[in-house]
């Protein structure tokens, strides 16, 4: 499994095969379900631009600038993974991974 870095066992930014997000978890290959049971972390930097009316918003709820969401494919969702959360570091997010999801705790 590729990723741009891995924190704590948890791939980060990672390569994902084509149509991971958009496959029927029942029609996947195996390409995908090596993926099964894998929490990862994706970053998403700020889409607004300086001056933009939804900038403020964003950096509110994402003080960094970046938003770190928490998923893993799981079955949570029948056709792409489950997300487990959205946080504002990537500390949180790693963590959130390692615990799993607050509703399954």
């Amino acid at each position: 499994m590729k990723a741009e870095r891995v924190v704590d066992g948890i791939p980060v930014n990672p390569v994902l095969p084509k149509r991971f997000d958009g496959t029927p978890n029942e029609t996947r290959p195996a390409s995908h379900l090596r993926w099964w049971g894998v929490p990862y972390v994706r970053i998403y930097p700020c889409p607004y631009e300086e001056g933009s009316e939804y900038l403020a918003r964003w950096l509110e709820a994402w003080p960094s600038g970046n938003r770190f969401d928490t998923y893993c494919l799981d079955g949570g969702a029948w056709d792409r993974p489950t997300a487990w959360g959205k946080f504002g570091t990537l500390e949180e997010a790693i963590q959130c991974a390692k615990d799993g999801p607050v509703w399954r705790r």
